[in-house]
């Protein structure tokens, strides 16, 4: 009997390669001919930090390679952008924004370079398959750089079209970031002032605090 257990883990290892294999080539298929992305946003924090989940959403539209806009709704409002070259974090109930150079914010190895649109899987992610169901690939995806500080990103995949249904990102102090997606619209016209941002008079311009 220990011969054909051994065969059935032989042949569920390989179809684990082989289902890992071709769903990383199937997302970084789609992330490749995707050169702009609109979609609707839930997203839920968790943190031992937080008495219970941080639930939010809101809408989110990236341009390759690295322009993106987050609109939270209210009453967590909030607008995150970033044009080209800077990232900006406007939060109207604190009266602020925080400007950060992007390519210090999202360096090649972060967790978040994917979503982003300045990273790639097989170069800057080990990656795993954590579960598959017939709908869906689960990906746990670890960066090459510096992997204990960065954190981790998650991926639950659909089976039909390669598209993210949900990111799921682990950061070095465990707090979870869920975001799922729906409504997604790939490659239409977005307007360039979506990715610029002027801060509103009177509002205070500060540096994040670990800069």
């Amino acid at each position: 009997m220990r011969w054909l257990v051994g065969i059935v883990l032989a042949f569920t290892t390989v179809a684990r390669a082989d289902s890992l294999h071709d769903a990383l080539a199937k997302v970084q298929q789609r992330y490749e001919s995707t050169k702009t992305m609109e979609a609707d946003f839930q997203q839920t924090v968790e943190s031992t930090a937080l008495a219970s989940p941080l639930k939010t959403a809101g809408k989110v539209a990236f341009e390759k390679p690295n322009r993106m806009r987050w609109d939270y709704d209210p009453p967590d409002k909030q607008t995150i952008v970033g044009d080209g070259q800077t990232l900006w974090l406007y939060q109207p109930d604190m009266n602020q924004v925080i400007k950060a150079p992007l390519g210090e914010a999202f360096q090649a190895s972060t967790p978040l370079t994917f979503l982003s649109g300045l990273g790639q899987l097989e170069r800057d992610f080990t990656a795993t398959l954590e579960s598959e169901s017939t709908d869906a690939w689960v990906l746990r995806l670890v960066p090459k750089k510096d992997a204990a500080a960065l954190g981790t990103l998650g991926l639950r995949v659909r089976k039909s079209d390669a598209s993210i249904a949900e990111a799921r990102i682990t950061d070095a102090a465990g707090t979870i970031t869920r975001i799922a997606f729906s409504n997604e619209r790939r490659n239409g016209t977005i307007e360039r002032a979506r990715f610029t941002f002027t801060p509103p008079p009177g509002v205070d311009v500060v540096k994040p605090p670990t800069y």
